[in-house]
Protein backbone atom coordinates (compact mmCIF):
# COMPACT_ATOMS: atom_id res chain seq x y z
CA UNK A 1 0.00 0.00 0.00
CA UNK A 2 1.31 3.31 -0.90
CA UNK A 3 1.65 6.29 1.42
CA UNK A 4 -0.56 8.34 -0.48
CA UNK A 5 -3.57 5.92 -0.14
CA UNK A 6 -2.72 4.69 3.49
CA UNK A 7 -2.79 8.94 4.55
CA UNK A 8 -5.73 9.53 2.55
CA UNK A 9 -8.02 6.27 4.35
CA UNK A 10 -7.40 8.11 8.09
CA UNK A 11 -9.18 11.32 7.05
CA UNK A 12 -13.28 10.20 7.43
CA UNK A 13 -11.82 9.62 11.93
CA UNK A 14 -10.21 12.59 13.32
CA UNK A 15 -7.67 12.11 16.13
CA UNK A 16 -9.63 11.90 19.53
CA UNK A 17 -9.27 14.47 21.79
CA UNK A 18 -7.00 14.37 24.55
CA UNK A 19 -4.53 16.42 26.54
CA UNK A 20 -2.38 13.35 26.17
CA UNK A 21 0.26 12.77 23.17
CA UNK A 22 -0.76 11.31 20.16
CA UNK A 23 1.39 9.37 17.80
CA UNK A 24 -0.92 9.85 15.24
CA UNK A 25 1.94 10.90 12.26
CA UNK A 26 4.11 8.04 13.30
CA UNK A 27 1.91 5.11 12.28
CA UNK A 28 3.67 4.23 9.03
CA UNK A 29 6.67 3.91 10.68
CA UNK A 30 5.74 2.79 14.48
CA UNK A 31 6.60 -1.00 14.35
CA UNK A 32 9.71 -0.84 12.50
CA UNK A 33 10.63 1.92 15.39
CA UNK A 34 9.96 -0.23 18.00
CA UNK A 35 12.20 -2.64 16.56
CA UNK A 36 15.05 -0.63 16.30
CA UNK A 37 15.02 0.25 20.08
CA UNK A 38 14.35 -3.39 20.98
CA UNK A 39 10.76 -3.34 21.64
CA UNK A 40 9.96 -5.65 18.97
CA UNK A 41 8.45 -9.49 19.40
CA UNK A 42 10.16 -10.16 22.21
CA UNK A 43 9.36 -7.61 24.37
CA UNK A 44 5.01 -7.74 23.45
CA UNK A 45 6.16 -11.98 23.94
CA UNK A 46 6.96 -11.12 28.09
CA UNK A 47 4.40 -8.63 28.22
CA UNK A 48 1.90 -11.32 27.17
CA UNK A 49 3.42 -13.57 29.37
CA UNK A 50 3.57 -11.09 32.26
CA UNK A 51 -0.30 -10.70 31.52
CA UNK A 52 -1.07 -14.94 32.05
CA UNK A 53 -4.22 -14.11 29.28
CA UNK A 54 -6.43 -17.59 29.62
CA UNK A 55 -8.66 -18.85 27.06
CA UNK A 56 -12.17 -17.25 26.88
CA UNK A 57 -11.42 -13.89 28.73
CA UNK A 58 -12.41 -9.91 27.60
CA UNK A 59 -9.39 -8.40 26.85
CA UNK A 60 -8.97 -4.57 26.99
CA UNK A 61 -5.52 -2.76 25.02
CA UNK A 62 -5.26 0.91 25.75
CA UNK A 63 -3.23 2.74 23.88
CA UNK A 64 -3.17 0.04 21.02
CA UNK A 65 -0.76 1.60 18.59
CA UNK A 66 -0.83 -0.61 15.49
CA UNK A 67 -2.36 -3.75 17.38
CA UNK A 68 0.38 -5.97 17.80
CA UNK A 69 0.11 -6.77 21.25
CA UNK A 70 -4.07 -6.60 20.99
CA UNK A 71 -3.59 -9.31 18.38
CA UNK A 72 -1.10 -11.75 20.20
CA UNK A 73 -3.78 -11.76 23.10
CA UNK A 74 -6.72 -12.54 20.66
CA UNK A 75 -4.35 -15.20 20.20
CA UNK A 76 -3.90 -16.33 23.53
CA UNK A 77 -7.34 -15.98 24.89
CA UNK A 78 -8.69 -18.10 21.51
CA UNK A 79 -12.69 -18.24 20.08
CA UNK A 80 -14.31 -17.72 23.47
CA UNK A 81 -12.55 -14.90 24.08
CA UNK A 82 -12.17 -11.62 22.83
CA UNK A 83 -9.49 -8.48 22.44
CA UNK A 84 -10.80 -5.01 21.74
CA UNK A 85 -7.57 -2.03 21.29
CA UNK A 86 -8.41 1.48 21.43
CA UNK A 87 -5.78 4.61 20.39
CA UNK A 88 -6.47 8.24 19.71
CA UNK A 89 -4.72 8.37 16.63
CA UNK A 90 -6.82 6.96 13.79
CA UNK A 91 -4.04 6.28 11.30
CA UNK A 92 -2.64 3.62 14.09
CA UNK A 93 -6.35 2.10 13.86
CA UNK A 94 -5.94 1.95 10.52
CA UNK A 95 -2.89 0.16 10.14
CA UNK A 96 -3.99 -2.08 12.92
CA UNK A 97 -7.48 -3.01 11.47
CA UNK A 98 -5.33 -3.85 8.11
CA UNK A 99 -3.02 -5.99 9.52
CA UNK A 100 -6.38 -7.64 11.95
CA UNK A 101 -8.05 -8.53 8.69
CA UNK A 102 -4.85 -11.28 7.90
CA UNK A 103 -4.94 -13.24 11.12
CA UNK A 104 -7.88 -15.55 11.97
CA UNK A 105 -8.29 -14.34 15.70
CA UNK A 106 -9.43 -11.20 14.37
CA UNK A 107 -9.57 -8.44 17.11
CA UNK A 108 -11.68 -5.33 17.09
CA UNK A 109 -9.63 -2.04 17.11
CA UNK A 110 -11.47 1.87 17.55
CA UNK A 111 -10.20 5.37 18.06
CA UNK A 112 -10.88 5.65 21.31
CA UNK A 113 -8.78 7.24 24.57
CA UNK A 114 -8.24 5.86 28.12
CA UNK A 115 -9.57 8.96 30.05
CA UNK A 116 -13.43 8.05 28.53
CA UNK A 117 -13.48 4.38 27.66
CA UNK A 118 -16.16 4.01 25.75
CA UNK A 119 -17.56 0.22 27.26
CA UNK A 120 -19.76 -0.22 30.37
CA UNK A 121 -18.91 -0.90 33.85
CA UNK A 122 -17.19 -4.61 34.38
CA UNK A 123 -16.51 -5.49 30.61
CA UNK A 124 -13.04 -6.97 30.91
CA UNK A 125 -10.84 -9.70 32.76
CA UNK A 126 -7.87 -7.86 31.50
CA UNK A 127 -6.43 -4.69 30.67
CA UNK A 128 -3.52 -4.30 28.98
CA UNK A 129 -1.09 -0.65 29.05
CA UNK A 130 2.17 -0.83 27.24
CA UNK A 131 4.17 1.93 26.72
CA UNK A 132 1.51 4.45 27.07
CA UNK A 133 1.03 5.72 31.05
CA UNK A 134 4.27 8.02 29.76
CA UNK A 135 2.33 10.19 27.08
CA UNK A 136 -0.45 11.24 29.83
CA UNK A 137 -0.06 14.19 32.18
CA UNK A 138 -0.63 13.65 36.11
CA UNK A 139 -4.21 14.27 35.79
CA UNK A 140 -4.85 12.06 32.62
CA UNK A 141 -2.90 9.16 34.84
CA UNK A 142 -5.45 9.79 37.44
CA UNK A 143 -8.51 9.85 35.68
CA UNK A 144 -6.97 6.88 33.05
CA UNK A 145 -6.49 4.44 35.35
CA UNK A 146 -9.83 4.99 37.43
CA UNK A 147 -11.48 4.12 34.17
CA UNK A 148 -9.48 0.90 33.84
CA UNK A 149 -10.81 0.03 37.11
CA UNK A 150 -14.42 0.85 36.00
CA UNK A 151 -14.21 -1.49 32.88
CA UNK A 152 -12.37 -4.57 34.81
CA UNK A 153 -14.62 -7.23 36.60
CA UNK A 154 -13.88 -7.99 40.18
CA UNK A 155 -10.95 -10.33 40.46
CA UNK A 156 -10.14 -8.85 36.98
CA UNK A 157 -6.56 -7.55 36.48
CA UNK A 158 -4.14 -4.82 34.21
CA UNK A 159 -0.81 -5.39 33.10
CA UNK A 160 1.04 -2.30 32.71
CA UNK A 161 4.36 -1.78 31.29
CA UNK A 162 6.16 1.45 30.92
CA UNK A 163 8.90 3.59 31.95
CA UNK A 164 10.17 3.68 35.36
CA UNK A 165 13.24 5.03 38.06
CA UNK A 166 16.43 4.25 35.83
CA UNK A 167 18.58 0.95 37.33
CA UNK A 168 21.37 2.58 34.64
CA UNK A 169 23.21 6.02 35.50
CA UNK A 170 23.71 5.89 31.93
CA UNK A 171 19.77 6.38 31.26
CA UNK A 172 19.63 9.03 34.18
CA UNK A 173 21.72 11.02 31.74
CA UNK A 174 19.72 10.19 28.72
CA UNK A 175 16.29 10.53 30.63
CA UNK A 176 17.72 13.87 32.98
CA UNK A 177 15.13 16.25 31.12
CA UNK A 178 11.91 14.05 31.88
CA UNK A 179 12.40 14.73 35.19
CA UNK A 180 10.87 18.92 34.09
CA UNK A 181 8.33 17.26 31.76
CA UNK A 182 4.84 16.36 33.55
CA UNK A 183 3.81 13.22 31.63
CA UNK A 184 7.69 11.56 32.06
CA UNK A 185 8.65 13.44 35.65
CA UNK A 186 6.22 10.48 37.39
CA UNK A 187 7.43 7.60 35.70
CA UNK A 188 10.91 8.67 35.74
CA UNK A 189 9.83 9.04 40.22
CA UNK A 190 9.16 5.56 40.25
CA UNK A 191 5.62 6.74 40.97
CA UNK A 192 3.47 4.81 38.73
CA UNK A 193 2.62 2.08 41.58
CA UNK A 194 1.33 5.00 43.87
CA UNK A 195 -1.11 6.27 40.83
CA UNK A 196 -2.45 2.48 40.40
CA UNK A 197 -2.69 1.83 44.33
CA UNK A 198 -5.22 5.49 44.24
CA UNK A 199 -7.24 3.91 41.72
CA UNK A 200 -7.92 1.28 44.02
CA UNK A 201 -6.01 -1.78 42.53
CA UNK A 202 -4.63 -4.53 45.55
CA UNK A 203 -2.03 -5.60 45.37
CA UNK A 204 -0.30 -3.82 43.05
CA UNK A 205 2.94 -6.02 42.08
CA UNK A 206 6.37 -5.69 40.19
CA UNK A 207 6.26 -8.50 37.59
CA UNK A 208 9.85 -7.70 35.87
CA UNK A 209 12.38 -5.22 34.48
CA UNK A 210 13.23 -4.85 30.83
CA UNK A 211 16.55 -2.98 29.91
CA UNK A 212 16.78 -1.27 33.07
CA UNK A 213 14.25 1.56 32.24
CA UNK A 214 10.67 -0.39 32.07
CA UNK A 215 9.10 -1.92 34.75
CA UNK A 216 6.07 -4.58 34.13
CA UNK A 217 3.35 -4.04 36.91
CA UNK A 218 0.24 -6.05 37.79
CA UNK A 219 -2.70 -4.32 39.46
CA UNK A 220 -5.53 -6.66 40.72
CA UNK A 221 -9.25 -4.67 41.06
CA UNK A 222 -10.37 -6.87 44.58
CA UNK A 223 -13.27 -8.58 44.58
CA UNK A 224 -14.18 -12.23 43.48
CA UNK A 225 -13.08 -13.60 39.46
CA UNK A 226 -15.40 -15.20 37.34
CA UNK A 227 -15.40 -19.18 37.62
CA UNK A 228 -13.40 -18.99 41.08
CA UNK A 229 -16.65 -19.59 43.58
CA UNK A 230 -15.87 -22.64 44.96
CA UNK A 231 -18.92 -24.95 45.04
CA UNK A 232 -21.19 -25.17 47.82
Amino acid sequence: MSIGPFFLSTLREPVAETRGMVMNWQAPFYDAGCTLIGLGRRFRHETLDHAELRAGEQVLDVGCGTGVLTRLAAQAVGPAGAAVGIDPAPRMIVVARRHAARVPSRPEFRVGVIERLPFADQSFDVVLSSLMLHHLPPELKVQGLGEVYRVLRPGGRLLAVDLDRPENPLWWLVFWPGRWLPMLAENLRGKIPAYLRAAGFDPVRTAGRWAGLFTFWTATKPGRRRGTESAS
